[in-house]
């Protein structure tokens, strides 16, 4: 791989370093009464995320992987389509399937700027 390959790839992992701190702190902050993202983790040249959900009243950490996301601007506002989704618990699984795969969903204002650099 080239010097400068080798730069590129640096600076992706870093770029998908922050964004998934910058997930991790909103979701958190907004979500904190269902429980906590403990781990994030982004590519954004696979288009594909994953994360960890210590939620509320559940013994054991809930992991869901999401796969070939698209992001569109709309304007000012931006909507996630998510291709595909899986989680540790098979309900979770098809929750994801019924109810969020393939469905646009709008993304706060607070969080364009975390929305833009997944693009």
């Amino acid at each position: 791989m080239t010097t400068t390959g080798n730069i590129h790839d640096f600076l992706r992992g870093s770029k998908d370093v922050a964004i998934a701190v910058a997930v991790r702190s909103f979701f958190n902050s907004k979500y904190s009464r269902i429980g906590q993202m403990s781990e994030v983790s982004i590519d954004t040249t696979m288009r594909e995320f994953r994360v960890r959900l210590e939620l509320v009243g559940e013994s054991t950490a809930v992991e869901i992987h999401v796969g070939n996301y698209n992001i569109e601007q709309h304007g000012e506002r931006a909507t996630l389509t998510i291709g595909e989704a899986t989680a540790s618990r098979e309900w979770v699984t098809e929750l994801l399937r019924q109810f969020v795969v393939g469905q646009p969903i709008d993304i706060p204002e607070r969080a364009a700027a975390i929305v833009k650099l997944l693009g």
